[in-house]
């Protein structure tokens, strides 16, 4: 699912940056087309590794990658929003911040239920 969502939100960035500059209202004026582009890339390979460890969910290292690709979003987003102000809490921003804490949490602790 993050995989797909991941997918439309790269694509997105590729072409239009509104979206991101209201995830990142703290600091909208930053969020430049070329941030967009970059951030598009970053979210593209989270979406893919993700896919990728959806499909061989009993593969260690493609579960370990899914489980690094929620960490650094999660420690981004909250960072953003915590040390950098970047990101204001809104209906742009909540959905990342879920997601990325929701799927930290939920890849770590069932893990040992996909990877025996």
């Amino acid at each position: 699912m993050t995989s797909v969502a991941g997918t439309y939100n790269a694509i997105q960035n590729y072409f239009v940056i509104w979206q991101s500059k209201e995830v990142y209202a703290g600091k909208a004026d930053e969020m430049t087309r070329l941030a967009g582009r970059i951030f598009a890339a970053w979210t593209a390979l989270a979406s893919v590794i993700r896919g990728m460890a959806a499909y061989n969910i009993h593969d260690p290292i493609a579960y370990n990658l899914a489980i690094a690709t929620y960490a650094l979003a999660t420690f981004h987003f909250t960072a953003e929003l915590v040390v950098f102000g970047g990101v204001k809490v809104n209906r742009a921003s909540i959905g990342p911040l879920v997601v990325g804490w929701t799927g930290l949490i939920w890849t770590l602790t069932q893990r040992s239920h996909y990877i025996a």
